[in-house]
């Protein structure tokens, strides 16, 4: 019969015995020994480096020893209890269950007291620190939303643009006014003057319509909208500026409403609007009101007029109606009768470009260049019946642009440039064929109202038989008024009954920009290219130099148009990268 007795793991000898089945582990003496030798600490006389008697043995210690656990598994661990640490926490128990959190609370305050100043501070502070954690929240959970490779240069590049704008702002405001004191003798600063409201404020004829005016001696107060670089802002003839919200054609009402808010605060005599930077729709629609809150005149047509002047549709029926020649030209109602017209031939060995009509003509000005061939075709907008277009031809020959000034439907003052075709440089010219067509036109093409206000146009004289051709119309003041001299404010609005115009000196004065004439007059360095660079800065022919206002030109050639050319490459940069990851 084999043996019940279970084989011994530990080995025979003085470490350890068992008696029975009870569980209880005997011990022997010297296992004791080593134990509370472990437990003394060096320093102490049981473990002393100069006793060389061997270690004695507590009778603490060995109660502290003499009882262990027993883990009842596959092997005997020997785990140590300490009676005394079970009894601290025993009555650490028995504290808490009788209250013992106020006594713990109570232990902590007495070990660390809390000053009456303290909770005061705590007590002020709270606001401000709540209000700092939040914002901290709030700008760590934005800069998670434009930490991303496709918005972080264009976010970054653009706060960067913000910042130092305003850091440059100020300082260039200072010094305008320190100009206005230095130019301006003081009665004439005091003196009641008319006042002049001009919109488009970041364009450059805006701000040659604020100096003409200036120089007339009327006030001028200018507007822009957010976001565009405010030119006419550090003019010295710029009184006052505003800056107020974009407008659209869901939004037109809010156009108007900051209109009637600047003529309420200002009480202009005449507003004149651009028209550059917002179509003249919003203003004639804001017409009416604007002279009921106060504006004696706005010099704009109505809106049914504008709606006529600023459609090519319009226009080209107008003039073939009247014998007036045109180009030759299509209307198109959906894509297959543009592809029509490059299967039919229209297309070939001609320059032709889509224009919009009706109301995206008027409002948002759409224009394409088509190409050649049929196959290089990307027609990004939508041709229906309600949103026509027309395919007009570009015949060759000479362009020219116009900034014509009407009153009552006649023409007051007009100014003619030549487009240059490799620059597109506009050269001012005389050209009585021009003249003419205009007068004709306006005697010809009568409306529901008599028109007053700047328009454009422009033509081309075919080099096949020398006809003159118009290619559209536009309301507003476009680039050539920088040729208008300081007599056509005086023509537009009379500023005593004694004015007359024979006797005010010349309308149209050549300008040069000063930059592309320093850069002809290196390239070709003659007698007359000096006498022409000399002559634009000393005979006042620079488009934006003057002595009494050099801010804009600052302001423009190192501000405006390197701002402009990096937005510019912010919007390729962001249409790369949008139309990249479709």
């Amino acid at each position: 019969m084999p043996s019940a007795k279970r084989p011994n793991f530990f080995g025979d000898g003085p470490w350890l015995g068992r008696s029975g089945s009870s569980g209880n582990i005997m011990i022997a003496k010297p296992m004791i020994n080593s134990l509370s030798y472990a437990k003394t600490a060096p320093n102490s006389p049981l473990h002393s480096p100069t006793s060389k008697s061997p270690p004695s043995l507590a009778p603490s210690a060995i109660a502290h020893h003499s009882q262990l656990k027993r883990h009842f598994s596959s092997t005997f661990m020997l785990i140590p209890e300490d009676s005394e640490l079970r009894e601290i926490n025993d009555a650490k128990s028995r504290r808490m269950a009788n209250g013992g959190t106020h006594i713990h609370a109570n232990t902590r305050n007495e070990k660390y007291p809390v000053s009456k100043l303290h909770i005061i501070l705590r007590l002020i502070l709270w606001w401000p620190l709540l209000i700092i954690s939040v914002c901290q929240r709030f700008i760590n959970f934005m800069m998670e939303k434009v930490w991303n490779f496709k918005s972080t240069p264009t976010f970054w590049f653009s706060a960067f643009l913000w910042l130092f704008w305003k850091l440059i702002s100020y300082p260039l405001a200072i010094v305008k006014h320190i100009l206005i004191i230095l130019h301006t003798p003081a009665f004439e600063r005091r003196r009641k003057k008319r006042t002049i409201l001009i919109s488009g404020g970041s364009t450059l004829q805006a701000l040659h319509l604020a100096r003409n005016f200036h120089s007339a001696g009327a006030r001028v107060v200018a507007f822009e909208f957010e976001g565009l670089f405010a030119l006419a802002r550090f003019s010295t003839a710029v009184d006052k500026f505003y800056t107020i919200p974009r407008t659209g054609q869901e939004i037109a009402n809010d156009y108007i409403n900051a209109l009637i808010d600047i003529v309420e605060k200002e009480k202009p005599s005449l507003y004149i609007p651009v028209s550059a930077t917002s179509p003249a729709y919003f203003d004639s629609l804001a017409k009416p009101h604007m002279e009921l809150a106060g504006c004696q005149k706005v010099f704009c047509p109505g809106a049914q007029e504008v709606s006529i002047l600023d459609d090519i549709g319009h226009v080209l029926r107008k003039c073939e109606s009247r014998n007036i020649p045109v180009p030759p030209y299509r209307v198109l109602n959906n894509k297959e009768d543009l592809y029509r017209l490059y299967d039919s031939g229209f297309m070939n060995n001609f320059r032709n470009v889509l224009v919009a009509t009706g109301m995206n003509g008027i409002i948002d000005r759409q224009k394409l260049i088509l190409p050649a061939n049929k196959r290089d075709l990307r027609m990004p907008f939508e041709i229906s019946e309600e949103k026509q277009w027309i395919v007009l031809r570009d015949v060759p020959g000479k362009h020219f642009v116009t900034c014509t000034t009407v009153k009552d439907s006649k023409v007051i003052a007009n100014v003619t440039c030549a487009i240059q075709s490799e620059t597109r440089n506009l050269i001012p010219e005389e050209n009585p064929e021009i003249e003419k067509w205009l007068n004709e036109f306006f005697e010809k093409v009568r409306l529901m109202r008599s028109l007053n206000g700047h328009m454009s146009f422009r033509f081309v004289k075919a080099e096949s038989n020398g006809n003159l051709l118009t290619l559209g119309a536009r309301v507003g003041v476009t680039l050539s008024y920088l040729c208008y001299t300081g007599v056509q404010p005086r023509v537009v609005a009379k500023p005593c009954p004694h004015f007359e115009r024979r006797n005010s000196g010349p309308m149209v004065q050549p300008k040069h920009f000063l930059p592309e004439t320093l850069a002809q007059t290196i390239k070709n360095p003659t007698v007359k290219s000096f006498e022409q660079l000399v002559g634009t800065v000393l005979n006042k022919r620079e488009a934006l130099f003057a002595f009494n206002d050099p801010l804009p030109y600052i302001a423009f050639y190192h501000f405006q148009l390197p701002l402009q050319k990096v937005s510019n490459f912010l919007k390729r940069y962001s249409s790369k990268h949008r139309h990249g990851g479709l």
